[in-house]
């Protein structure tokens, strides 16, 4: 049956050539609306119209594509251990591709999205306590099965080599139009567990179930993608922007019954007609803009009720109302969960600290008085910038004032539907209240960081409450403080879409009470039929005796552990230090988890630090989150917003569309942030000369901008690219043939001793990165390609440096990064686990690293180790334990003094470091050692620091990750092992420093 779908799966590319577009058709009257004969026609769409795109070279179309309806992506087969899916995904032509059409900056949708709304499985808040206070889990978070959900229906009717059918997609608000061709190479990510092609479930329906039993099961192989992006030419377009003209079918979650009615009818025939995308939405590409924004900036994405009921307490982290007095229900609930987790309440700070709130135009609304819990860990009261990365809205010191969207700095209401409904937090019996279907928000004087209205969950409380709670500008935003003319003045501004390096998840254990923080948990089956850590399975069978259930345990030993093993591995743990040791910029997706909990997100036992990714200029993108096509690109990556911190359930349709519209202008401050990124960059490198002589920073920044267009926040609809700046520098470069390269264009005329060095480094780019990082894919600069992790999947394994988190080994595979605004990138660590990280201030050497010869020097044994007598110093400097004051990644034991990682020590800011917590009574505890301990891949040295031990991970690989042995011969040739150094592709090793420079200016203006 396997070998029958793969068939219909794509075939390898041959020497396919570009596509090219040669007439736009109205589907309707079949009136020709531009062609090439004709190309200075003035085209104007509108979303939700049927149009064709005729031409050539358009190949056999997307992967996993679907017809707008209900239906699931193509190409799946049910899987090999039984079940069907309530709708069976239908078959696959063969020689599809990794294809797309954009509208500007956005995708037409190439599969339908259903919202199934969501809901934790338990009957009240009260028991959800109670069931904590035993030591239960909480019921996971169930999507139940609706037979027409809220759904954001594909774009996409047929795709041939000729004709390509589809609507212009309801995000779209400008031009051009382009199609975008990523052959396939023929090849499958191989599962290490069986040698053959990986097949994988689609996670945006993973949870939907329908009579206990999961409603869609079928699983995809994931293709491999050739080194080449074929682009077509480009349609200029006016896409109407009225509400009038933006079209869709209608929605089935319509306050107005009978447009819901409608909709639902045309969505429960659209297998059988089509599905005609006629009804205005009236809401305008500005009011989408608007919604999505706000979304962004104000919506409290992990709702406020969930963080109490998990035990995060906000108001007493960012020191609000220090003096209320708890409800006695409130009360009562602390003291137990204090109990439960053996640490004390923390105390309140004495003093405290004042800090002015402020409007939009920059004016002081209020000053308010904080005063924070004291952290236990530190010793002192919490200050939100240094504990967890929040960020205050105010200007940084030297600056004149701060930019950010009206939206931060105001409060927002928020009607039904919401940015995912609020109402599956709880379902309360009376007399509580029902659950709000809409809200407000207010600013709490930090980015991204909101006061919610909730419906209160216990007594004693007003029926409606703000708790805080977070939303994407806390992790996607940050504040840039720079000069923006040439007399060298400056503004903080926040960039939406850039990493904050400096966010944490520390604010999980403030509260000394979360929901998991303190626990005893069991360990993973396969850590205990490998005995990891060491006297595991003799701890067992202490237990098992002491329980009477050891039995014949010499005699069936794999059987015991498989039944009793987990239980009786239970130990208490405590990840406070594992969590202040997450680096900073990054999140962990299991770690905060019990390892009891059902569903995705439990405790595993693998130290996986993620970082934060930038989302500048994703809405192109297809295999987002290394989760392959079958997420489909932002909008699947967003459909579930912030789960593992909190968050329950997918967003409504109209606020997902709206969100993708808004993210899709973040691209506007592109240019800004590679200048002000590039001159940094060049002053530490003591460069500065390539700009000409005594060039300051707000003249570089600056050059053929008005002071007012750096001087705003982001605008609708976004500003076109400036014609002439580094980006026009670069695409001149990767276009020239030869050298010197011509400096046309009035920025390079001004700072030409900066165009050779970015041109030398296009053509490195071209010789070490392009192969991989293909120019021409939407600015993307990936060819989107999953890689494997290890041999199996691939010739050429990407690796990874810590372990690899629990998506990237189910896919078994790391797709291709996208490479944007590397600067703003690079500061919170390189590669998808940050571990590229080197003493610079802003990690500005970081670059350096990653593509130094020297990090890929490390010739390896027969056994597949590494010869370390031969090795770089600067392999074993990044990839072996080393000790002593410049020391590689360790957390001290127990009994030792606490550590933490931070980029806020007083004596190099900017500059990750650990450092000793400044209360020198604070020690590590037992239950903190032993949630370290317990992790894959640490290894104690003699100086009492566990350290991680990238070899031991190299040479064990499989064992714990899926139970093979890899001195196994046969498990060893699907293991295939990791490479010597995870991404490892560096420069040749006849590369200069000069050469080095050179690529890394050449990437700062990606």
């Amino acid at each position: 049956m396997l070998i029958a779908a793969l068939l219909l799966w794509p075939t390898i590319a041959g020497a396919a050539e570009a596509p090219v577009i040669e007439a736009i058709v109205d589907r309707d009257s079949g009136a020709t609306l531009w062609s090439s004969a004709n190309p200075a026609a003035h085209l104007s769409l509108k979303p939700g119209q049927e149009i064709l795109l005729r031409g050539r070279n358009f190949g056999a179309g997307p992967l996993t594509a679907a017809r707008p309806g209900l239906g699931p992506p193509a190409g799946g087969t049910a899987p090999a251990s039984g079940g069907h899916s309530v709708r069976t995904s239908p078959p696959q032509a063969p020689g599809k591709e990794l294809s797309k059409v954009l509208f500007g900056n956005v995708r037409a949708l190439e599969r339908n999205l259903s919202s199934y709304r969501a809901r934790i499985d338990i009957s009240s808040g009260v028991s959800s306590i109670a069931e904590r206070l035993l030591g239960r889990t909480l019921d996971y978070f169930v999507e139940p099965w609706q037979a027409t959900p809220d759904t954001w229906a594909s774009d996409i009717y047929s795709w041939s080599d000729g004709e390509i059918d589809l609507t212009v997609p309801i995000t779209a608000y400008e031009g051009p139009i382009q199609i975008v061709r990523i052959p396939v190479s023929g090849d499958y990510v191989l599962d290490i567990r069986t040698g053959k092609p990986l097949l994988y479930q689609d996670p945006n329906t993973a949870r939907v179930t329908i009579d206990k039993h999961y409603a869609f099961v079928d699983v995809w192989p994931i293709a491999r993608t050739s080194e080449t992006v074929l682009t077509s030419n480009t349609v200029a377009v006016d896409i109407a922007t009225d509400g009038k003209d933006r079209l869709q079918y209608g929605s089935v979650a319509s306050s107005n019954p009978a447009e819901a009615q409608a909709a639902s009818k045309a969505l429960a025939a659209a297998s059988a007609q089509r599905l005609l995308k006629t009804t205005p939405t009236q809401r305008s590409a500005a009011e989408q803009f608007l919604y999505g924004e706000k979304a962004y900036w104000a919506w409290d994405w992990n709702l406020g009720a969930v963080h109490f009921v998990l035990g995060v307490d906000w108001d007493g982290i960012f020191g609000f109302d220090s003096d209320r007095k708890p409800p006695v229900s409130e009360a009562l609930l602390k003291d137990l969960e204090y109990k439960k987790s053996g640490i004390a309440a923390p105390k309140v700070e004495d003093n405290g600290y004042s800090m002015p709130e402020l409007a939009a135009d920059g004016t002081v609304t209020q000053t308010v008085l904080h005063k924070a819990l004291i952290d236990r860990s530190t010793g002192e009261g919490i200050r939100p910038s240094t504990s967890f990365g929040a960020v205050p809205l105010l200007p940084d010191t030297g600056a004149a004032k701060v930019i950010a969207p009206a939206v931060a700095f105001n409060q927002q209401s928020f009607a039904d539907p919401t940015p995912y409904p609020i109402s599956m937090a709880f379902q309360l019996p009376p007399p509580f209240p029902k659950p709000l279907a809409g809200g407000e928000t207010k600013p709490t004087g930090w980015a991204g960081y909101v006061f919610a209205q909730v419906a209160a969950p216990l007594p004693g409380y007003p029926k409606i409450v703000d708790w805080i709670g977070f939303n994407c500008a806390a992790c996607h935003a940050d504040r840039v403080t720079f000069e923006y003319d040439a007399a060298g003045d400056k503004v903080s501004r926040f960039f939406t879409g850039i990493p904050n390096p400096d966010w944490r998840a520390t604010f999980l254990t403030l509260s000394g009470r979360a929901l998991g923080l303190v626990d005893e948990e069991g360990l993973p089956l396969n850590f205990i039929r490998h005995d990891y850590p060491s006297g595991t399975q003799k701890q067992i069978e202490s237990a098992g005796k002491a329980h009477g259930l050891l039995g014949r345990f010499e005699h069936a030993v794999d059987t015991f552990l498989a039944q009793h093993g987990i239980p009786l591995s239970r130990q208490t743990v405590d990840k406070t230090l594992l969590i202040y040791n997450l680096p900073p910029g990054a999140t962990e997706a299991t770690l905060f988890n019990s390892a009891d909990l059902p569903g995705d997100y439990a405790n595993d036992y693998f130290f996986s630090p993620q970082t934060i990714p930038i989302i500048t200029n994703h809405t192109p993108i297809r295999r987002a989150l290394s989760r392959s096509e079958l997420l489909d690109g932002f909008e699947g990556a967003y459909l579930h917003g912030e789960e593992p911190e909190g968050a329950r359930g997918p967003m409504s349709t109209r606020s997902l569309q709206d969100l993708t519209l808004y993210v899709s202008t973040l691209h506007q401050d592109d240019e800004v942030l590679r200048r002000i990124g590039v001159y940094r960059w060049l002053a530490y490198k003591g460069h500065s000369d390539w700009l000409g002589a005594s060039v300051n920073e707000g003249t570089f920044v600056s050059f053929a901008y008005q002071p007012a267009d750096l001087l705003k926040p982001d605008t609708f609809p976004p500003p076109p690219s400036p014609p002439d700046g580094l980006g026009a520098m670069r695409d001149a470069a990767m276009a020239s043939t030869r050298a010197p390269v011509s400096a046309s264009d009035p920025f390079s005329q001004h700072f030409p001793g900066l165009v050779p060095h970015v041109a030398h480094g296009a053509n490195l780019f071209k010789d070490s990165c392009s192969r991989c990082h293909s120019p021409g894919n939407a600015g993307l600069w990936t060819n989107e390609d999953m890689q494997p992790i290890s041999a199996a999947g691939g010739a050429e394994p990407v690796g990874r440096f810590f372990s690899p988190t629990l998506w990237q080994r189910k896919t078994q595979a790391i797709r291709t990064a996208i490479l944007q605004n590397l600067f703003w990138v690079e500061r919170r660590g390189l590669l998808s686990d940050g571990h590229i990280v080197s003493g610079a201030p802003d990690n500005m050497d970081g670059l350096d690293l990653l593509v130094r010869p020297e990090r890929c020097q490390a010739p390896t044994n027969a056994d597949g180790s590494i010869d370390l007598t031969r090795a770089s110093d600067l392999y074993k400097k990044l990839y072996t334990i080393h000790q002593g004051p410049d020391h590689s990644f360790r957390i001290p034991s127990a009994g030792m003094r606490f550590e933490l990682l931070t980029r806020w020590s007083g004596d190099k800011p900017g500059v990750l470091q650990q450092i000793a917590a400044p209360d020198i009574n604070r020690r590590v505890s037992e239950q903190e050692a032993r949630m370290v301990e317990r992790q894959a891949y640490f290894t104690r040295m003699d100086d009492g620091y566990d350290y991680w031990d990238y070899q031991k991970m190299r040479s064990t690989y499989g064992i714990l990750e899926f139970g093979l042995d890899p001195k196994d011969p046969q498990s060893r040739s699907r293991i295939g092992g990791l490479p010597a150094a995870p991404h490892p592709w560096c420069m040749p090793d006849s590369a200069s420093q000069a050469d080095i420079d050179d690529l890394v200016v050449f990437l700062l203006t990606l």
